[in-house]
């Protein structure tokens, strides 16, 4: 009964943004797709922007949500948690049911990574600095914490992102390394930092052993 509680809790958290606004955290289902996917075409443009710190290792010519794209997430929605692939998504609405952000959980690509899952989020511009994306990461780790098998939950985020990392900080995430240089987009130099926050009692004594 009390797992079925939390679950309900994960599935739809209401809360309010720092605006006062009503919003909603859900798990999305396949008929939300069709907006999540233009609410991500206009995240990508503000990727593009010159007002706005690169959070995209995409060149603004390609910042477009690609058929790919829109694939892996639906073959990744039709998988359980724990099957290679696997993705689970969870979007912030408004009142009037339109997308202001969004937080997925997906499969590390490697056989043996099954413990850890990776985190890509994003918020709309006119929401931001409100508290929406702590309220999706706390969403996402109780997620993770119910989950049998999840041991960690990784991120990355590119070096210039400042408001991105501490964001991922102020909600416990640590930094394991950064590769300078990793990406050349558009003429510049962009490094990327990976970050880590352990979900599990377990992992994170196993962590603090290895330090």
């Amino acid at each position: 009964m009390i797992k079925l509680l939390l679950f309900m809790i994960i599935k739809l958290t209401c809360c309010y943004a720092q605006s006062g606004e009503y919003v909603e955290i859900v798990e999305a289902r396949l008929a939300d797709f069709e907006f999540f996917f233009e609410y991500l075409g206009m995240q990508l443009l503000d990727n593009a922007s010159n007002d706005s710190p690169l959070f995209q290792p995409i060149a603004k010519e390609h910042c477009q949500v690609s058929e790919q794209l829109q694939s892996k997430f639906r073959d990744g929605f039709e998988s359980r948690v724990g099957q290679p692939g696997w993705r689970k998504l969870w979007l912030v609405k408004d009142a009037s049911g339109h997308i202001l952000g969004h937080i997925d959980l997906r499969h590390h690509s490697g056989e043996y990574s099954f413990h850890r899952v990776l985190l890509g989020m994003g918020i709309d511009r006119r929401v931001r600095k409100q508290g929406l994306g702590i309220k999706l990461i706390e969403s996402v780790i109780q997620f993770c914490q119910e989950t049998n098998g999840i041991d960690w939950l990784d991120l990355n985020v590119l070096s210039n992102n400042l408001p991105a990392k501490h964001l991922y900080l102020k909600c416990g995430f640590k930094v394991i390394g950064e590769m300078s240089d990793c990406y050349r987009i558009d003429g510049e130099s962009v490094s990327e930092i990976t970050m880590m926050l352990s979900t599990s009692n377990h992992a994170a004594d196993t962590y603090s052993y290895m330090l």
